[in-house]
């Protein structure tokens, strides 16, 4: 070992002090984040009386929800939740697992927002977005200047149309140009625990809601269907990460991984999905120490990848890699096979180099 070199465990904890992300950093974000938002729904509600009547609230997914975000708290995943005084039915649609379509009762079906088909009414996924798209369009203008408790301003940029799943907006701090916020609002209705299909798989939920949020489905034979919406649980898949020694740390380490060698379409979510499902099988024992777990959670993303297969969490008859290209995951397989060989070798000689670090992690520490 030479003496620059770290040993395994130190080389570890020096990345993860480096990825990890400052509390007044985090509250700073955080801050600007909700003036930010605040003001863009005013704006919405202000025009729109049907949007200000079925608003019912911000709340927060993804990895600042999990804790698990590397290097700025600048990404803010928000379900906006939606209610629209009458009665949606979940109907688990055949043959896609996960999916559903929204049947619509009750005298105040929202008739812009609604499709009929077989004799009943559904919400339109199509209709959903153009109605969220028609309004943040109409006031983009006017949220050029927002300003900030501690004094910065910032300009707004729709960036991401909802034709996916999310509507993106980008802050522009006017004073430092370098400093962004991006939001991504999610249409969404929260459904009772109770309500959860009983044809899909059960979970712990110690009664917490779910949602059912806008996605059209990805399989390329499927035939083109404006009603599917996609379920999602969050504070369920949280419940199932809590508590478990260095679990976080390890996710980061592993997204940290993702971003030095460009796998892009290697979504956190995906990330998240490999210990999600390690978790629920109890396929680790999570006090080991977190280069450990990396070791582990990088053999079941090859694995993975090698079967083609990552089951979502709460159906798992969906296959997340649906998204990712067969060269993507060719790709992703041969740089995974390089990380893990450079990890047990780490591990075994008990010796982390700078030029071990700056491959895997893309952080250099001499």
């Amino acid at each position: 070992m030479g003496s620059n070199d770290l040993t395994f465990g130190e080389g570890i904890e020096f990345v993860l002090k480096n990825i990890s992300i400052q509390s007044s950093q985090r509250q700073s974000f955080n801050k600007d984040a909700e003036t930010i938002q605040n003001v863009f729904i005013r704006a919405i509600s202000g025009r729109d009386l049907a949007f200000r009547r079925a608003f019912r609230g911000l709340s927060l997914t993804g990895s600042n929800l999990d804790g698990s975000k590397i290097d700025l708290p600048d990404e803010f995943d928000l379900l906006t939740k939606m209610d629209l005084n009458c009665t949606l039915q979940p109907v688990p649609k055949s043959g896609h697992p996960g999916y559903v379509h929204l049947r619509v009762s009750g005298r105040n079906a929202p008739t812009h927002l609604v499709d009929r088909r077989s004799g009943f009414d559904y919400i339109s996924r199509d209709k959903l977005q153009a109605w969220f798209r028609q309004n943040i369009c109409a006031v983009m203008q006017e949220l050029q200047h927002i300003r900030c408790q501690n004094g910065r301003v910032y300009a707004l940029k729709y960036i991401a149309l909802g034709y996916g799943v999310a509507h993106t907006i980008m802050a522009t701090c006017r004073g430092d140009r370098k400093r962004k916020i991006y939001f991504d609002f999610v249409p969404a209705f929260e459904f009772l625990a109770s309500e959860w299909p009983q044809e899909l798989p059960n979970h712990q939920h110690n009664n917490r809601t779910w949602f059912a949020v806008p996605r059209s489905i990805r399989d390329r034979n499927a035939r083109k269907d404006p009603l599917t919406f996609i379920v999602c649980a969050p504070y369920w898949e949280r419940m199932e990460l809590e508590k478990k020694n260095n679990l976080k740390n390890t996710m980061r380490l592993m997204k940290a991984i993702r971003s030095a060698h460009h796998m892009n379409s290697l979504v956190s979510y995906m990330i998240k999905s490999i210990f999600l499902n390690c978790a629920e099988w109890k396929y680790i024992t999570w006090n080991q120490s977190p280069g450990q777990i990396l070791i582990r959670m990088t053999v079941r993303m090859i694995w993975s990848l090698i079967k083609n297969r990552l089951p979502f969490y709460l159906v798992p008859g969906l296959n997340l890699f649906e998204t990712v290209s067969k060269s993507q995951k060719s790709d992703y397989l041969r740089i995974f096979n390089r990380i893990i060989r450079t990890l047990i070798k780490c591990r075994d000689r008990n010796c982390m180099t700078p030029d071990d670090m700056a491959f895997l992690f893309g952080i250099r520490y001499y």
